[in-house]
């Protein structure tokens, strides 16, 4: 992905570079990365979380859904309540573009995830598009048991995922506070820049592409299981503490 890419160029033209997980420091160390310029301070996206935590606790999810209606939607919509919603998000473009891969993956939402929970969906601009050029878009918005939002801000995003039930997602900061908040989470995707959230090494994630087999089996999975927040090392909320610490100390 570039970002990949991009990171491998700034990971060389770094004096000091700060991980935030062991997975992280030994990849840098496989790439042949001196022991010192490495230093393990743990997720600076989870300060955030347990910053606002609290804060995004008090939102009311009749308020976040209401107000974010989109125009052409059509009737009123059903207030889920904790537990009892499924949430997504997708954009990337191998799930979106083609509309050989776009639209059976709608078609699964339609007829099967609607089924068993209503489905909670602040939408990119990208996908917008592509349901429109698909000509799906009318079906989704009148889909008595699919909200369809427009994108939401960073609080509003974290408390509905604090009460989903599942997160379906090709987002890869998503994949991360659903390991913190425990919501299990089906990564739309087939490789991750984030392993560490990945259920064999202790997250919250199960990668599933967008092979529909794959997705069902997991899906079907998620569903009986019990939310259980998960906590990598150094995962606490004082990443920012330990980056500045290892500025301040760094020898140039």
């Amino acid at each position: 992905m570039p970002e990949e890419v991009n990171r491998m160029v700034t990971d060389r033209l770094s004096d000091l570079l700060l991980t935030p997980d062991n997975l992280s420091s030994e990849n840098l160390r496989n790439e042949g990365t001196s022991e010192e310029r490495i230093v393990f301070v743990g997720n600076i996206m989870i300060d955030t979380l347990e910053a606002l935590r609290k804060k995004a606790e008090c939102l009311s999810i009749n308020r976040i859904v209401n107000s974010n209606l989109l125009e052409s939607y059509r009737g009123k919509p059903t207030i889920p309540s904790d537990e009892n919603y499924v949430l997504m998000t997708i954009h990337r473009p191998s799930n979106v573009d083609s509309i050989e891969v776009f639209e059976p993956l709608i078609r699964f939402i339609l007829e099967e995830v609607t089924k068993d929970l209503i489905l909670i969906w602040p939408i990119h601009p990208r996908t917008l598009k592509q349901l429109k050029l698909c000509n799906l878009f009318d079906e989704i918005a009148n889909h008595r048991n699919l909200l369809l939002l427009e994108p939401l801000g960073y609080l509003e995003m974290l408390r509905l995922n604090m009460g989903a039930r599942i997160m379906l997602t090709d987002s890869g900061g998503l994949q991360e506070e659903c390991t913190v908040l425990g919501t299990p989470c089906l990564t739309l995707r087939w490789n991750t820049e984030r392993p560490i959230t990945l259920q064999e090494n202790g997250g919250a994630s199960v990668l599933v592409g967008n092979n529909l087999k794959r997705i069902r089996e997991e899906y079907v999975k998620a569903l009986a299981e019990v939310r259980h927040p998960r906590r990598p090392p150094l995962w606490d909320g004082h990443t920012g503490e330990r980056c500045l610490k290892a500025i301040v100390n760094a020898r140039f």
